[in-house]
C-alpha cells in the first residue's frame, strides 16, 4: 500500500445541502473523503486587492464549488452511493 494514495473527485455540486448529504452518504458507508470544494468568495477577494470594487462577490451570484474526493480505490462503491443524491 502507498503511503501517498491518490485521491478521486467523486462528486462536485453547487448545492451546500447535497454536499452535506453527500458527505453523509460516505461516512455512514466507512469511506474516507477529502472535501476539495473550491471557495469562489475568496478566489474574488484576492482578484480585488486595491479594494476598488467593493461589490465584487456581494450580490450572490458567485457560487462555490463543493466536491468530494475519495481514495482510487473506493471509487467505484462511492459512485455508485452517491447516484441517489
Amino acid at each position: 500500500m502507498s503511503l501517498f494514495q491518490k485521491y478521486v473527485e467523486v462528486y462536485s455540486t453547487l448545492s451546500m445541502e447535497k454536499f452535506f448529504a453527500a458527505k453523509n452518504i460516505l461516512a455512514n458507508n466507512n469511506i474516507s473523503y477529502k472535501d476539495t470544494s473550491t471557495n469562489n468568495q475568496l478566489r474574488l477577494s484576492f482578484n480585488n486587492m486595491r479594494g476598488d470594487n467593493c461589490t465584487l462577490s456581494r450580490d450572490g451570484t458567485v457560487k462555490t464549488n463543493y466536491s468530494l474526493s475519495v481514495k482510487r480505490n473506493d471509487e467505484h462503491k462511492a459512485r455508485n452511493l452517491l447516484k441517489s443524491i
